[in-house]
């Protein structure tokens, strides 16, 4: 029997997407026997194995971005600036060795000290997902074994080898950063970018007076500089923001990171949910998000099918 393997990626809110992919494979009847999870793929993989990921859900459903900062303590320590540890707690109930989920799973960090990519495959569920979204600067890094940990997406947004580390012959690969939240309005392919309006004489119309000639002429003039003067300054004014361009160029990073990553590791099927109206604090949108995912999973249930089917003939 051909065994199934998620590798969930990175993605903050827009993990939420996750939870629809989830839903989709129930929704067709089609159980994973193995999750490999990074950052916040990690975190919903981990809230699915555990039984936690209802209660994960209705948590995601009703977050609003202000109770989702609320939910974090503001203290200065190892690597960053916030503790996440009471915001992990409210899930405290849902915590266990690795090695008793039901599958085989595994949550990917990155090790401050080596550089290296980690593989956390077992002890205490939480404290890898806790090392596995450790965002640098923002998040506390985690100690574990002696190594000082942080998100895995520095290294590997969507871990396919680790999800063939844990033996799944089908994998399906879920990126989140496929789609990225670039700056659109300043590519020049884009149709949301105005051209340089040429001035196109009008006909003259027949039997036109000289008068009138050099009156159209004129009003053609004026028109002509006024749309140029407001094409000047439509782009004077369209620059560049601090917070989006620092947010477009992370999304960026990732995206290249995650495609490099699965030219090398090439899944058997890539999912990339349209995440593009994702901010850094989309977390109010888990409803959207959430039935992004599982449109995206549904859309790609027969190419699934058929992967399985093919490994199952070939086994």
């Amino acid at each position: 029997m051909a065994k199934l393997g998620l590798a969930l990626g990175s993605g903050a809110a827009r993990g939420w997407a996750h939870i629809g992919v989830l839903k989709g494979l129930d929704e067709i009847g089609i159980r994973p026997d193995a999750i490999a999870g990074c950052s916040v793929g990690a975190l919903v993989g981990g809230a699915y194995l555990s039984g936690g990921l209802d209660a994960f859900e209705i948590w995601a459903r009703e977050l609003s971005p202000l109770s989702a900062l609320s939910s974090f303590s503001v203290s200065p320590g190892p690597g960053g600036l916030i503790d996440g540890r009471a915001a992990f707690s409210a899930f405290a109930e849902f915590d266990r060795p690795i090695e008793e989920l039901p599958i085989r799973f595994g949550a990917v960090a990155a090790d401050l000290g080596s550089g290296e990519e980690v593989w956390i495959t077992e002890g205490g569920l939480i404290a890898a997902l806790r090392a596995s979204s450790a965002i640098p600067v923002l998040f506390h890094a985690v100690e574990r074994k002696g190594r000082w940990l942080v998100d895995g997406a520095v290294v590997n947004p969507t871990p396919v080898s680790l999800a063939r580390h844990l033996g799944a012959d089908v994998v399906i690969a879920v990126d989140l950063t496929a789609v990225p939240k670039v700056l659109d309005r300043f590519d020049p392919r884009s149709p949301g970018v105005p051209a340089v309006i040429e001035k196109q004489p009008s006909s003259p119309p027949a039997n036109e007076t000289l008068t009138e000639t050099v009156s159209r002429f004129v009003d053609d003039t004026r028109r002509w500089v006024d749309e140029q003067l407001a094409l000047a300054k439509a782009r004077q004014l369209s620059r560049p923001q601090l917070f989006e361009t620092a947010y477009a160029a992370a999304d960026i990073f990732q995206m290249q990171l995650s495609k490099a990553r699965l030219e090398l590791e090439r899944p058997d099927i890539i999912l990339k949910p349209d995440m593009r109206n994702a901010t850094p604090t989309s977390f109010d949108q888990a409803d959207e998000f959430i039935e992004e995912g599982r449109r995206t999973l549904l859309a790609n249930r027969d190419a699934i099918e058929r992967a399985l089917e093919t490994a199952k003939g070939a086994a």
